[in-house]
């Protein structure tokens, strides 16, 4: 038995070292959803029976085992019954590890809004008007962009006029200027909101 509790530490231990080295830490065995934790903020909820968590439990359950079975003079049942329990709160400690530290750090999944340029507050760098292409600098999700653009009603656009991205086409976008389009329509409410990301333009 002492030396099956060694191999089992043992493997936990190689197979820690590789998930950690590897990245297998996001694979998981399919359980109820209803055991899953939700981690709010937008991501995806995560079970507890993952190979982090069995490594863990393998690990300590292998580590305490043996060294019970070496070092003191309980039965074998006892043995199991405190290496089982080891092996418990070593895969709870890296689960609170990991739901509380190390994912709330991670950068939230992209919803679609995120990517849609539509409804977009840009700049004007290059003139357009007609048939003529210019360009429009804008930010999104905190990263300067630039795009082809053109005027959507062909009227000209001067150098540092304020547009709205209002379709993307073929790699273009069309523009309109932001005065006009405040003045033809109705203050924006509920889902129709122009957008200015942080970080400036």
């Amino acid at each position: 038995m002492e030396t099956i509790l060694l191999g089992v530490f043992l493997f936990g231990l190689i197979f820690t070292v590789l998930n950690f080295v590897l990245g297998f830490a996001e694979l998981e065995i399919p359980m109820p959803e209803f055991l899953d934790v939700d981690l709010g903020g937008g991501q995806t909820a995560i079970s507890p029976w993952n190979v982090s968590t069995i490594l863990a439990f393998l690990t300590w359950f292998g580590g305490i085992g043996y060294l019970l079975t070496s070092q003191t003079s309980y039965v074998r049942l006892t043995v199991l019954a405190l290496a089982t329990l080891g092996g418990l709160i070593g895969a709870v400690v890296v689960f609170l590890v990991t739901v509380r530290i190390l994912l709330p750090g991670q950068t939230a999944p992209m919803r679609a809004e995120d990517s849609r340029l539509e409804g977009t507050l840009a700049r004007v760098t290059m003139p357009m008007g007609g048939a003529r292409t210019g360009e429009v600098i804008f930010s999104k999700n905190g990263a300067t962009r630039s795009e082809g653009a053109r005027s959507a009603d062909g009227s000209p656009l001067l150098r540092d006029t304020e547009v709205v991205l209002l379709r993307y086409e073929k790699g273009i976008a069309y523009v309109e200027p932001l005065d006009k389009l405040l003045a033809e329509r109705p203050a924006p409410s509920g889902g129709e909101v122009l957008r200015r990301d942080s970080g400036g333009e």
